[in-house]
C-alpha cells in the first residue's frame, strides 16, 4: 500500500520533483553551517555582540571555516564595536591557522591600519608593514606598504631607516607615492635644520604636486624654514601669498607682523 502511494506521488510530480520534496523536508545542513548562518542573521539585525558570542560557540570545534570565522569577528570587534585592541588576536589567529594566502594578507593589512591609524603603535606597524612588502599581490600594494612602513619607522623614532626608504621613493618616478615622498625628505631636513636642503626638496615638492591644498602647506613650511634663515623678505612674500589659502588666516597674519617688526627693527 505504501509502495502504491510512493509511485503514485512519483508519477504525479515527477522523480526530479519527488527528490527535492525528499530535499526539504530532511535538513541536512551540518550544525556548523546553521550556526554561521545564525550569526551572519544576528550581524544584518546589527545585533554584534551576540553575533561574537554565536562566532565564539562556532570556534570551540575546529573547522574548515575556522581562520574566516577568526577573520569575522575581529571585522565585528574593529568595525562595528570599535574595540581594535580586542580585534587583533582573531585577526593573529587568522593568520596562524591558515595555509591561504588570502587569509594571511587581509588579516595582516587589518592588523597594520590598526596598529598604523588607531593605536599609533608605529613599532609594531613597521613590523606588519614589513611582512606585507614580502607578501604584496601587485605592484600597486607593495608601493602602498612600503611608504607605510618608512612612515611607520620615522614615528616610531628609526627615522634613519625610514627616511632612507622614503629617499628611494622620491627618487623613483614609477613609485605611487613618488610625490608624497619628496614632501616627506623635506620634513626630513627640516627636522635637522637644514633649512636650505629642505626648500629645495618642497620647490621639487610643488612643482609635481597638483593639489591646492598640499601646495599651500609646503609652501607655509617654506616660507618658516626661511625666517628661521633671516631671510625676511622672502619669508613675508610667501607668507603675504598665502594669506587667501591658508586655513587657519589669523597664523599668517600673526607670522606677517612678526616679520614686520623684525624689519623695522633691523632698519632703526
Amino acid at each position: 500500500m505504501l509502495l502504491k502511494k510512493l509511485l503514485g506521488t512519483i508519477r504525479n510530480i515527477g522523480l526530479a520533483g519527488y527528490l527535492l520534496l525528499l530535499a526539504l523536508s530532511c535538513d541536512f545542513t551540518p550544525r556548523i553551517y546553521k550556526q554561521i548562518l545564525r550569526a551572519q542573521r544576528l550581524v544584518a539585525e546589527q545585533r554584534y555582540a551576540e553575533a561574537i558570542e554565536e562566532y565564539e560557540r562556532i570556534l570551540e570545534k575546529p573547522h574548515e571555516e575556522q581562520a574566516k570565522t577568526y577573520y569575522q569577528v575581529g571585522e565585528l570587534y574593529s568595525i562595528h564595536l570599535l574595540e581594535n585592541k580586542k580585534a587583533l588576536p582573531y585577526y593573529k589567529k587568522s593568520i596562524e591557522i591558515s595555509d591561504d594566502p588570502r587569509w594571511m594578507i587581509r588579516p595582516q593589512e587589518r592588523i597594520a591600519e590598526i596598529n598604523f591609524s588607531f593605536l599609533k603603535d608605529y613599532v609594531s606597524a613597521s613590523e606588519d608593514y614589513k611582512k606585507l612588502v614580502a607578501l604584496a599581490s601587485s605592484p600597486e600594494k607593495r608601493d602602498f606598504y612600503q611608504y607605510r612602513l618608512a612612515i611607520s619607522l620615522v614615528n616610531a623614532r628609526n627615522i634613519e631607516a625610514g627616511y632612507a626608504i622614503l629617499q628611494k621613493i622620491g627618487k623613483n618616478p614609477g613609485h605611487a607615492h613618488h610625490v608624497r615622498a619628496i614632501y616627506d625628505m623635506g620634513m626630513y631636513y627640516f627636522f635637522k635644520k637644514k633649512w636650505k636642503e629642505a626648500v629645495a626638496q618642497w620647490e621639487k615638492y610643488i612643482k609635481k604636486e597638483t593639489r591646492r591644498d598640499n601646495i599651500t602647506q609646503a609652501r607655509f613650511l617654506m616660507a618658516n624654514a626661511y625666517e628661521t634663515m633671516e631671510d625676511l623678505k622672502t619669508a613675508y612674500n610667501i607668507y603675504r601669498s598665502l594669506l587667501a589659502d591658508y586655513p587657519n588666516m589669523e597664523i599668517v597674519k600673526n607670522r606677517l607682523e612678526a616679520i614686520y617688526a623684525r624689519r623695522v627693527a633691523r632698519k632703526r
